[in-house]
């Protein structure tokens, strides 16, 4: 029998870090007891950052390993083949698989699913107990998802390498009825008339963006049934036996944000994701339970549970992690938990300009897409004292922020472009990865109505919300 660990990748879509309210992550609601309890067995990283504010170059420098990959990565793309985590785990003899219903990770033509042996998305009828609770989704809630992964996990007999990644927490937000405990029927009501993307909306003027706070109280809703979540994929493998030999990685691809004002007057504020550079788009979670068994860190380590490391950690570091976990490393010197924490103290994050369909959909609703095309770049440096230096580009503009805490930041004022451009990685950094361009591929940008938000207005006023 293998004494390899078994690896379980859960990746919460949008899941910011600042709605988290496990222990030194925190928040004003209870979004998620279970992982508060959750941390006295697992490592906490308080200030991991993701290398985008969307999915696809957020997952291909996670699956990767390189924060350069979301400098390049882009709808257009695909990655070559035997370049991810999976991959390299696949060619180690772990059966590897997929669980999402996001997009633009299954069945996409950039080909991130074809990393794993299998990927499941979402069926074509499921049991009724799955159902979102609202009239926009006609999938299955994350419970269905896991479900799956457990069954599928069960009836392997070789070590096995899972990647979770849950849409409860990515718009729309339905959550089922015991979890939506913030919001009310007038809020599910707004977000079900504005359908699936309503960002355009608040960005352009036509709904005051004070008005998208109220969605954040469905958004932590979301967050609580994904905690609830977590507890079944934890505790089910507890039962079974297998938790102690599994290397379980909790976090996030993006953050979400709700109308906070950004550092430049040129930039919009931040809504939804996908464009600019708020640190609610970027600050993740991360939480990482090692396995108790022989070959790795054993369970009388005192740091194995109830660690909380402060120090700058990345996405790309995940694989690093994998490897040095899988590989047995367990000496004074090498310590697996650090594997995730950015290189030199230094790691990037980049949103490349908006693709055309939505410009088309930016055109349509604001009249104009130019200050939404702008490509963002950030820079994040640890200092020796312990606060984090983020030096950030929004098209031609450039500005600087100390974090100086959890959630405290500084803003220090502009800088010039040059310095942020002269820190992003160039095209020699990203040329150990090979990416392919490809013709022609789905951009999900129209696929709603907008036709609500003319009458939005009047519609909040008569909820009670003007």
């Amino acid at each position: 029998m293998s004494t390899k660990p078994n690896v379980l990748v859960v990746i919460a879509d949008s899941l910011r870090a600042e709605s988290v309210s496990a222990s030194a992550v925190g928040t004003r609601r209870e979004t998620t007891p279970f992982l508060s309890a959750f941390t006295t067995e697992a490592t906490t990283y308080t200030q991991a950052r993701s290398h985008s504010n969307w999915t696809l170059p957020s997952h291909a420098s996670l699956f990767t390993g390189s924060s350069a990959v979301a400098t390049r990565f882009d709808i257009d793309t695909q990655l070559a083949p035997h370049q991810t985590i999976f991959e390299e785990l696949a060619a180690d003899g772990y059966q590897t698989s997929l669980f999402t219903d996001n997009p633009f990770l299954i069945d996409h033509q950039t080909g991130l699913d074809t990393t794993f042996n299998t990927a499941v998305g979402s069926p074509e009828t499921f049991d009724v107990k799955y159902a979102t609770n609202g009239t926009l989704g006609d999938w299955p809630n994350g419970f269905w998802y896991a479900d799956q992964l457990l069954s599928w996990s069960a009836d392997q007999t070789t070590p096995w390498a899972a990647c979770l990644n849950l849409m409860d927490t990515h718009r729309p937000y339905e959550p089922q009825t015991e979890y939506d405990i913030w919001s009310d029927e007038r809020i599910r009501q707004i977000q079900s008339e504005m359908g699936f993307k309503w960002h355009w909306e608040f960005l352009s003027g036509n709904v005051s963006v004070g008005f998208a706070k109220l969605l954040e109280t469905i958004y932590d809703g979301a967050i609580r049934q994904v905690d609830a979540i977590f507890e079944r994929l934890i505790e089910t493998l507890r039962d079974r036996g297998t938790l102690d030999n599994t290397l379980i990685i909790i976090t996030s691809d993006h953050g979400e944000a709700f109308g906070a004002e950004t550092a430049l007057s040129t930039e919009p504020p931040a809504v939804s994701h996908r464009i600019g550079t708020h640190e609610l788009l970027y600050h993740v979670p991360l939480f990482v339970r090692m396995p108790r068994t022989a070959t790795n860190i054993s369970a009388s380590t005192p740091s194995n549970g109830g660690t909380v490391i402060s120090d700058l950690a990345e996405l790309a570091g995940i694989p690093r992690l994998i490897r040095a976990t899988v590989a047995g490393n367990n000496t004074t010197d090498t310590d697996p938990r650090r594997a995730v924490c950015a290189k030199d103290g230094v790691t990037t994050a980049t949103q490349l300009p908006i693709p055309a369909g939505m410009q088309r959909e930016a055109t349509r609703i604001c009249e104009t897409a130019t200050p939404y095309t702008k490509r963002a770049d950030i820079v994040y440096s640890q200092r020796s004292d312990g606060t984090i230096l983020k030096q950030a580009r929004w098209g031609e503009d450039a500005y600087e922020t100390l974090i100086t805490g959890q959630f405290e930041r500084e803003d220090t004022g502009q800088i010039a472009l040059s310095t942020v451009l002269d820190a992003v990685p160039s095209d020699d950094e990203t040329a150990g990865i090979s990416i392919n361009s490809i013709n022609e591929y789905d951009e999900f940008a129209e696929q709603y109505s907008n036709e609500f938000a003319e009458e939005l207005e009047d519609q909040l006023e008569a909820l009670g919300y003007r």
